[in-house]
C-alpha cells in the first residue's frame, strides 16, 4: 500500500512537501529502496555469523508490526491526546522509546512536519535524541520543530 501510495502524485504534494527531492533521492534511495533491507542483511550476517538472519527477520517484522499494528490499531483507538485533530490518533505512552517516537502518535498527527515528536515535559523521544546528536555532529539539520505552547499567567488586579 506504501509503494503504491508513493507513486500518487496528490499524496506526494500534500505529505511530501519540503522533503528533499535531490541526487541521492532520486539517484539512489528511490531507484536502489531494496538495497536497505539487503544492507541491513548483510549487516546483521556480519557481525552475528547465521544468528544475523533471524534477527534480520525479527527486524523485518517489526517494522509492519509496530507501524500498521501498534501505532495505526491502538494509537487510533486507546490513549491520551495532547491536541484535537480532525481524527482519532492518541498518544499510546508519553516515552517515545519503543518505536523511535512514534507512539506519540497524537503530536505527531499535530505536528505531522515536525522532527521532535515529543511535546510536554513527561514525554520522551528518542528518535528526536537521534537528531540532535547528528545535527551537533554536523550530520542533520533540522528543519522543523513544534512551536512552544505559550501560556500566560492570570494576575488578577485589586
Amino acid at each position: 500500500m506504501y509503494r503504491a501510495e508513493a507513486a500518487n502524485l496528490e499524496t506526494l504534494q500534500k505529505y511530501g512537501h519540503g522533503t528533499p527531492d535531490d541526487f541521492l533521492e532520486r539517484n539512489l534511495y528511490s531507484r536502489y529502496a531494496s538495497w536497505g533491507p539487503t544492507l541491513m542483511a548483510v549487516i546483521d550476517l556480519l557481525l552475528f555469523g547465521v544468528n544475523g538472519i533471524w534477527i534480520w527477520a525479527v527486524q523485518m517484522l517489526w517494522i509492519p508490526v509496530t507501524a500498521a499494528g501498534i501505532i495505526n490499531g491502538f494509537a487510533h483507538y486507546w490513549g491520551y491526546r495532547n491536541f484535537e485533530t480532525e481524527d482519532a490518533s492518541t498518544n499510546l505512552i508519553p516515552w517515545g522509546i519503543l518505536i523511535g517516537g512514534e507512539e506519540l502518535h497524537n503530536n505527531h498527527h499535530t505536528f505531522g512536519t515536525s522532527a521532535k515528536l515529543s511535546y510536554k515535559w513527561f514525554e520522551f523521544d528518542i528518535g528526536w535524541l537521534y537528531i540532535r546528536t547528528m545535527a551537533i555532529l554536523g550530520l542533520a539539520k533540522i528543519r522543523k520543530v513544534a512551536p512552544k505552547l505559550k501560556s500566560y499567567q492570570y494576575s488578577p488586579r485589586a
